[in-house]
């Protein structure tokens, strides 16, 4: 006979032992890396990424609706399902099934509520930038911040139960600069050499007279957003549907403009890589123009209370004088007829490129450009350059285009002419801000626009305008403005809410200027700009 406290050391043992040997016989178990979702009134679109491949994957909705996933890669490791003609403002359970069983607990997603019905709250959280290798550091400085800091600045934004979230631009950072793998530290050939080797040695080197679909092209694309984009977001966004809305990086070129090279409009490969890229790691706009899945444009309609209007202002755009373009002239006619036409109490344009703010960049509305007092001529207008000066008209910014600004009148003053609430809010300036253009050029607007920058994740020392450009991003000398919130060269994001007639942002400070400070994402401070 056994004392009890024998029976209980045995019964321990044998408890442990048997897990062990269940864990070690099912150490090749499946596990889900990231899920990301979203949603529209009537459709839930939902990609994702496994540690291990599988033959077929299906998603079950309430138990009944079965969705056959479409695989994205040779290994089965990537998924992507889209399900239609959902009940709006309906939450459904959603559940992975495969020939290997069940290995996900299934989670909630839920439809928005239908175009014309009433709704009377909606908030929805914001942020710009979220690409970048784990706390990167090249030359003494930090260029994206740690993972476990921008998590937490999610964290925070999801503390607050947003309907959905918009994550614009820039979801990864791997430049190309027209080569096989980035050169980083081009000012400098013996940075370029190791930083750029050691790259080509973790990532691989494109081929890029094979299609982004090819196996090698395949592999490196999985390489690079398994880390900047499936290990970031994890499943943290599950049941918050978020939007991607792509910009220069996510095209694998920064928007450059010098004599030896010019980095747009991007070509074949770069389209092909970043449509490849999306389709592995997020889902795509499934509220389109043409009411097809798409990447560039799209609409998010929650109700009768918002309408946000999605572009592109990378991928179709293009040269030519006064004729140039950063959005398609096909898609700015359905833009502005959307913004004629939306019966939305509310109503935001979303663009990837910011209005009302400039950096001195190539690719944007306005001419300005970063030159020491009294400079004439053109200038060029190199990222990391060293350049100091001050944002200035008086010089000419090379390769800059006249239609982009002739666009950005004609899209601004369809705004402005809008009654009833309209708001502009957008990324890929590293800051936070936010301020109302009163006038714009030669165009007085019949009502104020106020527009947002709604904050990066993941920018440190090297990538902040001060230091990268030389300045702190500001309002264009073309347009006069009255500021709401200053600019900010800090992490965070805005939350927008909607409570009937009125709307609120919400801008969140997390901090994160420099690594020095030893932030960690936790919400510093918070102010309210009333719409």
């Amino acid at each position: 006979m056994y004392s009890r406290r024998t029976f209980l050391k045995i019964s321990g043992l044998l408890v442990t032992l048997f897990a062990g040997g269940y864990i070690f016989r099912n150490s090749s178990f499946t596990k889900v890396k990231h899920i990301l979702s979203s949603a529209s009134h009537e459709k839930l679109a939902v990609s994702l990424s496994l540690s291990k491949g599988v033959e077929n994957l299906d998603l079950i909705l309430n138990n009944q609706i079965l969705v056959t996933g479409r695989s994205i890669d040779r290994e089965g490791k990537h998924w992507q399902f889209i399900s239609d003609k959902l009940l709006s403002d309906t939450s459904y359970e959603l559940e992975l099934s495969s020939e290997k069983g069940s290995f996900f607990k299934p989670w909630q997603l839920k439809t928005f509520p239908d175009p014309e019905s009433e709704v009377k709250n909606i908030s929805m959280m914001a942020f710009t930038c979220a690409g970048g290798g784990d706390g990167f550091k090249a030359s003494g400085k930090e260029f994206f911040k740690p993972f476990k800091f921008r998590q937490k600045i999610f964290d925070e934004g999801l503390s607050k139960n947003p309907d959905f979230a918009v994550s614009i631009g820039d979801h990864i950072y791997f430049d190309l600069r027209g080569e096989n793998f980035p050169p980083v530290g081009r000012n400098s050939k013996l940075i370029k050499f190791f930083v750029g080797g050691y790259l080509k040695f973790r990532y691989g080197v494109f081929n890029r007279s094979e299609s982004a679909d090819s196996e090698n092209n395949e592999t490196i694309l999985k390489k690079i957003g398994n880390e900047q984009i499936a290990a970031l977001y994890g499943t943290k966004f599950k049941s918050t549907p978020i939007f991607f809305i792509p910009d220069d990086h996510d095209y694998f070129e920064n928007d450059d403009a010098e004599e030896d090279l010019v980095t747009f409009p991007a070509d074949a490969f770069s389209k092909d890589a970043f449509q490849k890229m999306a389709d592995l790691f997020y889902p795509p706009f499934i509220d389109t123009p043409d009411n097809k899945p798409g990447r560039r444009t799209g609409r998010i309609r929650y109700g009768n209370a918002f309408e946000g209007l999605i572009a592109d202002c990378a991928g179709n755009m293009t040269l030519g004088e006064e004729k140039a373009v950063l959005i398609s002239n096909e898609d700015e006619k359905w833009l502005i007829s959307r913004i004629n036409n939306s019966k939305a109490k509310h109503l935001a344009f979303i663009p990837s490129h910011p209005l009302g703010y400039t950096a001195g960049k190539w690719r944007e509305w306005y001419p300005d450009v970063v030159a020491e007092e009294g400079t004439s001529g053109t200038v060029i207008n190199e990222l990391l350059s060293g350049r100091k000066g001050s944002l200035t008209i008086d010089a000419n910014k090379y390769l800059w285009q006249k239609g982009w600004f002739l666009q950005h009148q004609r899209l601004l003053q369809s705004i402005s002419e809008r009654v009833g609430s309209r708001f502009i809010f957008s990324g890929d300036i590293h800051a936070l801000g936010a301020t109302s253009i009163l006038k714009s050029d030669k165009i007085k607007l019949k009502r104020e626009v106020k527009t947002f920058l709604v904050g990066p994740i993941s920018s440190s020392t090297g990538t902040w305008p001060s230091f990268a450009r030389g300045i702190t991003a500001d309002n264009p000398n073309q347009l006069i403005c009255e500021s709401l919130y200053g600019t900010r060269e800090e992490n965070g994001f805005t939350l927008f809410t909607i409570e009937n007639a009125q709307a609120v942002a919400e801008i969140n400070s997390c901090g994160g200027h420099n690594p020095d400070n030893l932030e960690t994402g936790e919400m510093i401070s918070s102010e309210k700009i009333y719409i």
